[in-house]
C-alpha cells in the first residue's frame, strides 16, 4: 500500500448539533457562507477553543470538555442555537492528539508508538473505505434486535471526535513524547499478511482475554482479531500505591476514577430492562422474569441476551446493545455472569469496552515492563506486519 505523495487530510466531526462556546485564539481568515463560519488559522499557534463540549456520550465517563483544535475549524449554526463543529487537520497532527486524549501521554514511549500506529491504521482504513460493512445483516423483529454501532454510521466527515471512533480532543494535552511517538513512526500503519491496511480495533482493558471481532460488529472475522490472554492488565495482585502509580501514569484524568475496570459487580432492576426493551425497541415484554446467556464470544462476552419475560422471549446482541439495556451509563462490558437477587439482577463481570485487538492498558503495562511497540503489536494482533505507506 502506497502512494500518498504527502501527509493526508482527516476531517473530524467534534461535535453535532451541540450547543457549546468557541472562542478563536489568534490570527485568522474568517468567511462566512449561509450558515457556516470557516475559519483558517494565519499563524502557526493560532488555535480555536471549543467549551463545554460533550465528550463520553452515553458512556459511564461522559462530561463536557474544552477543546484547543489545531487546523482548519467550521462551525454551522443552526436556529435552535446548536451548532455542527468540524476540523479540518493533517493526519499526523490529529494522531498526537488522538494518543493524548485516548491514553496518558506520559505513558511509556513505546506504548504511545504503538497506539500511534494503531490509530492511524484504523484512520487510514476509515478513509480509505478499506473495512467492508454489512449493515444488512442486523436484524429487527417484533421480539429479536441484532445491531452495532460502527464506522459507516457516519456520513460527511471521516470520524468522530468521540469514543464512538477514536478519542479527539485537541492539542492541550500533546507533549514531546507524543510528538515523538508520531514523528518516529510516521506514514506506518499495521497491515494483514497480504499488505491490506489493518482494522486495528483496541479497547480499554480486556479483562484477562481478547474478544473475536464478529462477537461485537459484523459476522466477519480478521486473522489478526483472534482471541489472546492478556495477563497484562490485571492489576490486582499489585500494592494499592502500585497500582495508583501504573494508573495515574498511563490513564488521563477522568478514567482513573474507573478503579474497577477488570473485575466489576453491577446491579440491574427489572423494571428499568422492561422499560429500556420497550423505549427503545417497542417490545411490550410484561414483568421481566430472567436474563438468560445466550452466545457467547470466546473471551466470555455475549454475542445475544435472551430476556424472559412475561409476555414471551426476547433476544438482544450485540455486544454494545446489551451495554446499553442493561445500564443508562452504557455497562462496562458485556462479560458478565448473571444471579437474581429478587427485583434486580446481580452481574459480575470483567472488562472495559468491547475487548476486541489492542488492550490499553494492558499495553501501557506491557512497555511498563519494558517491552518495545514491535512486541506489543505483534502480541495483540498477531498474523500483521508493519508498512509505511507515506513519508
Amino acid at each position: 500500500m502506497s502512494g500518498y505523495p504527502k501527509t493526508p487530510q482527516v476531517h473530524v466531526r467534534v461535535a453535532e448539533h451541540r450547543k457549546f462556546n468557541v472562542e478563536p485564539r489568534g490570527e485568522f481568515r474568517v468567511e462566512k457562507s449561509g450558515n457556516v463560519t470557516r475559519y483558517t488559522p494565519l499563524a502557526a499557534d493560532a488555535r480555536f477553543l471549543a467549551k463545554n463540549v460533550p465528550i463520553g456520550i452515553e458512556f459511564h465517563w461522559s462530561q463536557n470538555a474544552v477543546f484547543s483544535l489545531p487546523g482548519v475549524v467550521e462551525v454551522a449554526e443552526f436556529g435552535d442555537g446548536a451548532k455542527n463543529l468540524d476540523n479540518f487537520v493533517d493526519v499526523e497532527t490529529y494522531l498526537a492528539c488522538v494518543v493524548s486524549s485516548e491514553m496518558n501521554p506520559a505513558a511509556p514511549l513505546e506504548f504511545l508508538k504503538a497506539h500511534a500506529v494503531i490509530s492511524r491504521s484504523w484512520l487510514m482504513g476509515k478513509i480509505n473505505g478499506a473495512h467492508p460493512s454489512a449493515s444488512d445483516e442486523k436484524i429487527h423483529t417484533s421480539d429479536t434486535v441484532i445491531d452495532w454501532v460502527d464506522t459507516d454510521d457516519h456520513h460527511g466527515f471521516d470520524v468522530c471526535a468521540d469514543d464512538h471512533c477514536q478519542r479527539y480532543q485537541g492539542d492541550a494535552r500533546v507533549n514531546e513524547a507524543a510528538r515523538k511517538a508520531v514523528e518516529e513512526t510516521r506514514g506506518i500503519i499495521l497491515a494483514d499478511n497480504a499488505g491490506n491496511v489493518a482494522d486495528a480495533r483496541f479497547s480499554k482493558c480486556c479483562g484477562g482475554r481478547s474478544e473475536r471481532f464478529s462477537t461485537c460488529w459484523q459476522p466477519l472475522d480478521f486473522d489478526y482479531l483472534t482471541p489472546v490472554d492478556d495477563p497484562f492488565c490485571d492489576l490486582s495482585k499489585l500494592s494499592e500505591a502500585e497500582r495508583r502509580k501504573v494508573m495515574d501514569t498511563i490513564l488521563v484524568s477522568y478514567d482513573r476514577a474507573t478503579q474497577d475496570f477488570h473485575d466489576w459487580e453491577a446491579e440491574v432492576e427489572a423494571s428499568d430492562i422492561e422499560k429500556r426493551l420497550t423505549e427503545r425497541y417497542g417490545f411490550r415484554t410484561g414483568t421481566i422474569l430472567g436474563l438468560e446467556p445466550g452466545n457467547r464470544g470466546d473471551s466470555g462476552r455475549l454475542r445475544t441476551l435472551r430476556i424472559v419475560a412475561e409476555n414471551g422471549v426476547f433476544t438482544v446482541g450485540k455486544e454494545l446493545a446489551i451495554r446499553r439495556l442493561l445500564s443508562d451509563s452504557c455497562l462496562y462490558s458485556s462479560w458478565f455472569d448473571i444471579a437474581r437477587r429478587g427485583s434486580r439482577f446481580h452481574l459480575s463481570g470483567h472488562g472495559w469496552g468491547h475487548g476486541v485487538g489492542l488492550c490499553q492498558i494492558g499495553a501501557a503495562v506491557m512497555a511498563l515492563q519494558g517491552y518495545d511497540h514491535h512486541h506489543i503489536l505483534s502480541f495483540y494482533y498477531p498474523n500483521t506486519q508493519l508498512l509505511k505507506i507515506y513519508e
